[in-house]
């Protein structure tokens, strides 16, 4: 943090008292010097503002820190989310819980992070060391510790499903491990332990796929996501049974594995108003099935995608089926022209409280929104236009060189304030021209402390007989810090020495990411941006293992950036 430099400390005293003492340079013929005299009430008046305006110019505030970290490129933090892992019972049928659906604590909303395929699929039985059946202890309600030990095949443990995987079906697993133990140092030698996944077939043992691997090989709690290629034995004494084996390498400190979990997600506590899904229909049109929870329960807008940033509304033209109820699961949307689409799934409810919203065409108009607790970063505006379009009207601080199609927050407040001519066009007048494209609320630091339980589906007779919990404490949920907050604690990160200034630097600091594998890194320099691609030591084929493998090295490589420039990591997937 640079040291603290005051601009002037006079008071009112020192400067009364100097001006008076010039008086006798200046104006010698100025002998009466009372209180009583209106000149001396004069110069008490100046040193009075100037110790006023002294004062001000010494103070930073926080609109000051503001900039300093826009000039960085530092986005301004907006809080976090609470999260918490979500477990299903009563599952009877494989269903599908949509991403985005919304789980309630109390008066707190929860959205589902991913899509989930339900298994009517359980754990029967989990064996390690003298192959005794070990369920009946690891089940949500009752704490199980098991410290992993190799026998002399090399494996961890095993356990047995109830019913038989099929060829080309997912099993999903939540893992929960002890993440407290501390690690041993380790020689040169030493590298950690990779896994194999196995599952029964007639002549033996056969590698199951790995999608997804949260735990990053028994490392820490999370999902683990496995293919089976091929039909295994189902024993019926025992059940349909997978093996953990230590493929290579050796662990510095043995897992602790707790529990076994299946039919589970990760909630983060967020209310979404309305979000796009884009789609693309062939020549001529068609028909497809809408995906996320929002856009099959909420109300739809059919956007057609013309030109650059340039939509014209085409919901009349389009057949729209009514919101999915407890009989029929899916919702589709039948197009008569081809092209990108754009649909904006509202929530229904919100949109008369915003929408519709007149542009009055005056330069830096204000909006003001009726929600408190807005996450400004996932709001997309649109505006209409005279010619009946919709276009895109992108963030200033988002998008910093598209000054045409500007507009921003106001400081400290919920109110949108479009474009003033100067950063940014002053929209066209249209009575019905605003639409937000994205839009979700969050409660910060509130669901942290008071999650509670979370056992109500926002509409249950959509998973009728599906029973929701959350067994395990959240995590995070954070109120946004002050920019001068968050400019306090990067000093220590603005004052490394070591940035990336070659390529070689940056390639060398990509390849140090922790807890990745990691072949090669290459980068170059694009329009402002640090384009890094790497290369994992292992094909990646899922495009979540893809995503985490880039936001692993992006938050890796953030510390080390140049002021100005920002990071962009790029996947080699093969």
């Amino acid at each position: 943090m640079p040291e603290q430099i005051s601009l002037d400390d006079s008071s009112f005293e020192g400067i009364y008292e100097r001006a008076v003492g010039r008086l006798k340079e200046q104006a010698p013929w100025w002998t009466h010097q009372e209180v009583s005299d209106p000149g001396i009430t004069l110069i008490e008046m100046w040193a009075m503002l100037a110790d006023m305006q002294s004062y001000y110019m010494d103070q930073i505030q926080e609109s000051h820190y503001r900039k300093y970290l826009k000039l960085l490129g530092i986005d301004v933090d907006e809080g976090e989310c609470a999260a918490v892992w979500i477990f299903f019972s009563g599952v009877d049928r494989a269903c599908v819980i949509p991403q985005g659906a919304k789980l309630l604590s109390g008066d707190m909303v929860f959205e589902t992070e991913e899509e989930v395929v339900l298994t009517p699929n359980f754990l029967s039985g989990f064996f390690q060391g003298e192959d005794r059946n070990r369920v009946a202890v690891m089940n949500l309600y009752r704490k199980s510790r098991f410290v992993l030990k190799e026998n002399g095949e090399g494996v961890l443990f095993s356990f047995a499903l109830k019913y038989a995987m099929q060829a080309g079906e997912e099993l999903r697993l939540y893992i929960q491990l002890d993440e407290r133990g501390k690690r041993n140092p380790a020689g040169e030698d030493f590298y950690m332990a990779r896994l194999a996944w196995e599952y029964r077939v007639q002549d033996g043992w056969r590698e199951a796929r790995v999608l997804r691997d949260d735990t990053r090989g028994l490392l820490y709690s999370g999902m683990l996501c496995l293919r089976f290629e091929t039909s295994g034995i189902h024993d019926p004494g025992r059940g349909y049974t997978v093996r953990c084996r230590v493929k290579e390498g050796a662990y510095d400190a043995m897992p602790v594995l707790y529990k076994i979990y299946v039919n589970a997600v990760r909630a983060v506590q967020k209310d979404t108003l309305c979000h796009t899904e884009h789609l693309k229909f062939p020549e001529g049109g068609g028909r497809t099935a809408l995906k996320s929870y929002l856009a099959q329960t909420g109300s739809l807008q059919v956007l057609l995608h013309e030109e650059e940033e340039s939509f014209r509304d085409i919901t009349a033209e389009c057949t729209i089926d009514p919101p999915v109820t407890a009989k029929r699961r899916e919702r589709y949307v039948s197009c008569p022209h081809g092209g990108s689409v754009m649909i904006i799934a509202t929530a229904d409810g919100v949109a008369g409280e915003y929408l519709p919203c007149p542009v009055t065409g005056v330069p830096s108009q204000r909006i003001s929104l009726p929600w408190e607790d807005i996450m400004r970063g996932t709001a997309e505006l649109m505006l209409c236009g005279e010619d009946g379009k919709f276009r895109m009207y992108r963030r200033t601080e988002a998008s910093r060189q598209d000054w045409a199609n500007a507009w921003h927050w106001q400081e400290g407040k919920n109110v949108v304030v479009l474009g003033d001519g100067r950063h940014g066009d002053i929209p066209e007048p249209c009575a019905d021209g605003l639409r937000f494209a994205s839009l979700a609320r969050f409660g910060a630091e509130k669901g942290n402390i008071s999650i509670g339980r979370i056992t109500q589906w926002e509409k249950p007779e959509l998973f009728f007989g599906i029973s929701c919990t959350n067994y395990l404490a959240g995590s995070g949920g954070r109120s946004a810090k002050k920019p001068s907050e968050q400019f306090g604690e990067i000093a220590k990160v603005l004052l490394k020495v070591n940035r990336m200034v070659t390529k070689e630097d940056i390639c060398e600091l990509a390849m140090e990411t922790p807890g990745l594998l990691l072949q090669d890194a290459s980068a170059q320099w694009r329009a402002g941006a640090v384009i890094v691609t790497v290369i994992p030591s292992v094909p990646l084929k899922h495009e979540y293992c893809i995503r985490r493998y880039a936001d692993e090295v992006a938050r890796h490589l953030e510390p080390f950036r140049l002021a100005g420039s920002r990071i962009e990591v790029q996947v080699h997937p093969a």
